[in-house]
């Protein structure tokens, strides 16, 4: 994995209890794990530019890649696998946007393709 990812998905890990507000909880050890080996793998299979990764509230983590073209944003549920992920035009106001279920078969590669499509 890449220094910048690694650092970034251990920032999430350090979160504690109470993070953002009361009713916000930390992100679970095995869950940022999934994230990083998810996000290493679209990385390096498609050629990915290291994205943006910041957490969100109620287990949402939001991984970010930003060109000169596109804005691609990737809500990822680390409870439930799924991600929405929305590629918006800047100089349009054209939007793309997938819902997948990252345990389906395939799954993985569709969103892969969806970033590279938008973020190289």
């Amino acid at each position: 994995m890449n220094y910048a990812l690694a650092q970034q998905i251990n920032a999430l890990e350090v979160r504690a209890d109470g993070w953002f507000d009361d009713d916000t909880e930390a992100y679970a050890a095995g869950a940022t794990e999934w994230l990083s080996r998810l996000l290493d793998r679209l990385v390096s299979a498609f050629k990915l530019p290291t994205p943006y990764v910041y957490p969100t509230r109620h287990g949402v983590v939001r991984a970010g890649w930003l060109t000169a073209r596109w804005e691609v944003i990737a809500d990822i549920d680390l409870a439930t696998h799924r991600v929405a992920v929305q590629a918006r035009r800047s100089e349009t106001h054209v939007v793309r946007e997938r819902e997948l279920q990252l345990e389906a078969p395939g799954a993985e590669t569709v969103l892969g393709r969806f970033v590279a499509g938008h973020a190289r």
